[in-house]
């Protein structure tokens, strides 16, 4: 009498889709083995996708089949598609089963694979159900793409934003609770004050509830500036398209993040007040001892009074506003006179296009290296088809490849923004230097020092009537 482990299987989506019933199975399996006069000596069963055997039951059966060594001579199942949907693993895994003296084998869909021409039909059976895998994960590739390119975000809401339908029942996303939280962080990001760790701190006790690696994905997400990434496929690029869902952050503070973020110039120090009557404190140096000056108030009868001093305990002093109108004048002078600001956006963006010719070479590099590691993901299918190499090596190789992949296209992508993105650089920076006495004089404290930190990179020192001097 031979010996018979049963197997049954069921995805969740199979279950749902098509009716499939693990009940059902082992039934039809346990009458087959008492019409057949064959002993079942075990039945294990999943409820994961056949894509791999990777799964927890059929773990447990290769672990039983050795410690029963020698004494099951039958794997059974109803259909070869319940066995595996992955040809390649499908072809191992019948190998390694051989080599302990097991037969697998589909009770409605039987083979003597002692005949060499029946392996054909093996073939077939094992290859349909993988061709459905991949049809469907296709079909579900192209309506994905499709729904992005339409502007719809189909994936769980980035925070701040909620899941909903539209008036069609199509997936959209729209602000929640948390939306006031998502702007606060770009705004306050774009200080160049916080780090991101600080940042996301403050935000959660106010309730953001976001992890440190979330906090930082959240910071590059497109999707608050109201665009959806399609990432790179075959040979589509990956590109930025317009959104149906309402933006949370405008696309000049966004983009200042990136700049941030990426030329990690954020200030390492701790978030602190910066006093609107003191904000030359930390960038002068003391005429006196050459040794850094801060500032403090004093309070007089009526008032309080103000004064940059140096931080080692020298005798100099000066009055803080008296130094405060110099840099403000300063800032004044500072602005582009008519007809410069043109000259200046022509000058550089003749010089972004010089640019633009070694990006577009580096570009080019780039996706031959992705074509590259596509190639490599061909030739290593191959090389398991012909079992050249065994599946966890296929798997692993794949996954390094996958990884390259995605690193390389997110580099063309960062590309893509620069280009996309330097035309209203431009004009805001022109905008900005034509005007930027006004701003100066209408910022905040933070931002003043920001403003300050970009232009005077050394100590400043004072002379002549407490005009700033370059160290």
């Amino acid at each position: 009498m031979k010996n018979a482990i049963i197997y049954t299987r069921v995805s969740t989506d199979e279950q749902a889709e098509r009716g499939f019933s693990l009940r059902d199975q082992e039934l039809r399996l346990r009458q087959y083995c008492l019409i057949k006069g064959i002993n079942v000596m075990a039945h294990f069963q999943d409820d994961h996708s056949a894509k791999s055997f990777d799964r927890p039951e059929f773990k447990k059966l290769l672990l039983y089949v050795k410690q029963k060594k020698n004494t099951v001579n039958v794997l059974l199942f109803i259909k070869w598609d319940r066995f595996s949907r992955n040809a390649g693993d499908s072809y191992e895994m019948i190998n390694r089963l051989n080599r302990l003296g097991i037969e697998p084998q589909a009770i409605e869909q039987p083979i003597d694979l002692n005949i060499p021409e029946n392996k054909i039909m093996l073939a077939f059976y094992l290859a349909a159900p993988e061709v459905e895998n991949d049809r469907r994960s296709l079909n579900t590739i192209r309506g994905m793409r499709r729904a992005k390119k339409e502007g719809r975000y189909c994936a769980p809401a980035p925070i701040g934003y909620l899941n909903k339908r539209d008036e069609y029942n199509k997936p959209i996303i729209v602000p929640g609770p948390k939306a006031s939280l998502i702007t606060e962080a770009f705004e306050k990001m774009a200080t160049g004050v916080y780090t991101q760790n600080q940042l996301r701190l403050e935000l959660n006790k106010k309730g953001l509830g976001s992890a440190k690696n979330s906090f930082s994905k959240m910071l590059r997400n497109p999707a608050y500036i109201g665009k959806i990434m399609i990432p790179a496929y075959k040979d589509e690029e990956a590109e930025l398209v317009k959104g149906l869902h309402d933006p949370l952050v405008n696309e000049n503070l966004f983009y200042k993040v990136q700049d941030i973020i990426n030329t990690k110039s954020v200030n390492r120090r701790k978030p602190q007040i910066v006093s609107e009557n003191l904000v030359m404190r930390g960038f002068m140096k003391c005429p006196e001892c050459g040794k850094k000056m801060t500032g403090s108030s004093s309070k007089g009868r009526s008032k309080y009074y103000h004064y940059y001093h140096c931080s080692l305990g020298c005798d100099f002093r000066i009055s803080a506003p008296k130094i405060n109108r110099q840099i403000e004048e300063f800032f004044e002078n500072l602005q582009l006179k008519p007809g410069i600001k043109e000259l200046a956006i022509s000058m550089a963006r003749e010089q972004f296009n010089k640019n633009s010719q070694n990006s577009s070479d580096d570009k080019s590099k780039i996706r031959k290296e992705i074509e590259g590691h596509k190639q490599r993901i061909s030739s290593l299918q191959e090389k398991l088809m012909d079992d050249l190499i065994s599946t966890e090596d296929y798997s692993e190789m794949k996954e390094s490849c996958d990884r390259e992949i995605r690193n390389l296209t997110n580099s063309l992508v960062e590309h893509k923004y620069e280009q996309s993105q330097f035309e209203e650089y431009l004009n805001c920076t022109g905008n900005l230097l034509e005007n930027i006495g006004i701003h100066y004089k209408s910022a905040e404290a933070e931002i003043k020092q920001r403003y300050i930190g970009s232009i005077f990179t050394d100590f400043l020192e004072i002379e002549n009537q407490f005009c700033p001097k370059r160290f």
